[in-house]
């Protein structure tokens, strides 16, 4: 899609023009995912988040056509939990990025095996509203139409969608509290819940919690988790010197998302079980431990 930019009174940031023109955007959030997946182009070169823009730029959004088949080989059927005519949600393994420029995520994986949508802004293939990190598995949330992206995308931004992750972390928690440390500046928040704890002869203590996600910056419960001396289990990235479980993953699931359907305006909650590789760690280490 290309455009030629005219009307502008003044100099307009990228993200706010795109938010409001641009309507299989639709929100800045899309927008600059748009922007850090090198879809957008002015004036023939990739956009930057901190543009801005002026009338007699051209503005050009590169759509994504299905890829073949091929592309996805070696993934194995992404398991479906919920689909209708507007939206998918998926349980997205371990190990698979959601959407990025490479071959093997998600969305690729859906382009042959989710349903085309019979609806007339149907999209060439279904599209993320939100991403949760390569090594976490859990539940994403997809549109299939214009109209459903650009609901949920201000959803998300707006705060309107509850996620709820289950970890096993490093340590021994209080029963609950919540986490406001901020991230690049960023305000973060994060509620916790323990679910259960159990001794372990080589790590002290190992426990289950229930995560409250309230803000969705990159990384944040790794980071805020890690920030309180409690390090989920398998988190490479930020174990530094700490000793953790390495070579089976992350333990780290969204297991359920809370929210309004953005056609039917139908409160829906979608919940799916954590792995239960979370629950066998702690019956392992308290049989040691004992």
């Amino acid at each position: 899609m290309k455009k030629r930019i005219a009307g502008l009174k003044k100099d307009t940031s990228l993200l706010d023009y795109c938010a409001t023109q641009i309507k299989i955007l639709g929100s800045k959030t899309a927008a600059k995912k748009a922007i850090q997946g090198g879809k957008l182009r002015i004036n023939g070169q990739r956009a930057q988040v901190q543009d801005s823009i002026k009338n007699g730029d051209i503005l050009e959004l590169k759509l994504e056509r299905s890829k073949p088949t091929s592309t996805n080989k070696g993934i194995p059927p992404i398991p479906i939990i919920f689909e209708d005519d507007h939206l998918l949600i998926v349980n997205k393994p371990g190990g698979i990025a959601v959407n990025g420029n490479r071959n093997k995520t998600i969305e690729n994986v859906l382009k042959r095996q989710a349903k085309r949508s019979t609806q007339s802004d149907a999209l060439p293939h279904p599209t993320a509203a939100h991403r949760i990190d390569v090594p976490t598995k859990g539940l994403v949330l997809l549109a299939k139409t214009k109209t459903a992206l650009i609901q949920l995308n201000k959803a998300f931004q707006g705060g309107k969608i509850e996620k709820e992750y289950r970890a096993v972390v490093h340590g021994k928690l209080k029963e609950k509290g919540q986490i406001n440390i901020p991230i690049q500046g960023k305000r973060a928040e994060t509620h916790f819940h323990l679910i259960r704890t159990v001794p372990s002869k080589v790590f002290g203590h190992l426990s289950i919690v229930r995560l409250l996600l309230l803000t969705g910056r990159t990384h944040q419960l790794r980071i805020h988790l890690n920030a309180i001396g409690h390090l989920i289990v398998g988190d490479k990235q930020y174990a530094g010197e700490q000793k953790t479980i390495l070579g089976k993953g992350l333990f780290l699931c969204a297991c359920i998302l809370h929210f309004k359907h953005p056609i039917t305006n139908k409160q829906l909650t979608i919940t799916i079980d954590s792995p239960a590789r979370f629950t066998k760690l702690l019956d392992r280490e308290e049989a040691r431990f004992e």
